[in-house]
């Protein structure tokens, strides 16, 4: 899990990974979602920062005059919001229409979803990276999942994201952004969690489907690790609700 999404404890150790494709999934895969104005507009207003400790700002317009702004959160002060003039705009004719008026309008646009299929390269690595982690924890090689079969189709859809041409995600809320969980004396956020659903396809025989379930800021996201479909996840869930 990124760090820009909050995350500082679930780390694979070093090894799991090889520096290369840790490098070329940071720059292919991660950082489409968390460049995408869907995740930085959630980032932004749940105050997560980068690396850097940077948090994302928010583009907008300023409707009077025409000329674009951005939105700063700032960590120190909380909720607090400051709105600037954009590092490309100029800024002395803000100024002067900004003074000029007793009120004025700030546009920021309406964020939607990223792609469904860099949503699903992003969703898939971390299943993989998670079932990984998963077997660490069992005592278990990590070495094992790089021969499964069973998971090659989602191994070259992530790396090279051309095949096949649609993987499906499921998406719901689960709850909102700014909901607040308490736990004994203790009230805090979840900015994101994860876990893996395995459904028997042939007990019998050890046969299961991998399901990984990553939910960010409140909203769920759900894929088959074994192949492109969710008509069996999409039965279960409705036969689970009835």
């Amino acid at each position: 899990m990124p760090e820009s999404f909050g995350n500082s404890k679930h780390v694979l150790e070093p090894g799991v990974v090889c520096d290369r494709c840790n490098n070329y999934l940071a720059r292919e895969v991660e950082k489409p979602i968390l460049d995408s104005l869907y995740f930085k507009e959630r980032r932004f207003f749940s105050r997560v920062p980068n690396k850097r400790r940077r948090i994302p700002p928010l583009d907008g317009l300023h409707l009077q005059s025409g000329l674009p702004v951005q939105a700063h959160a700032d960590m120190d002060e909380g909720i607090s919001i400051d709105v600037g003039v954009n590092p490309n705009a100029k800024e002395a004719r803000f100024i002067k229409d900004y003074l000029g008026k007793t009120h004025g309008t700030l546009i920021f646009p309406i964020a939607t979803t990223p792609g469904e299929r860099a949503l699903a390269r992003f969703v898939g690595k971390v299943g993989l990276e998670l079932l990984a982690s998963q077997l660490i924890k069992a005592g278990m090689s990590h070495e094992e999942l790089v021969d499964k079969p069973e998971f090659e189709a989602l191994r070259k859809f992530i790396r090279l994201g051309n095949e096949p041409l649609h993987w499906s995600v499921s998406r719901r809320k689960l709850y909102s952004q700014d909901k607040i969980f308490s736990d004994s004396d203790e009230s805090f956020e979840i900015l994101h969690e994860c876990d893996l659903l395995l459904r028997p396809i042939d007990e019998a025989n050890g046969l299961y489907i991998c399901y990984v379930s990553l939910v960010l800021f409140g909203e769920e996201f759900v894929l088959n690790m074994g192949n492109p479909d969710l008509d069996g996840f999409e039965a279960w869930r409705a036969g689970k609700k009835n």
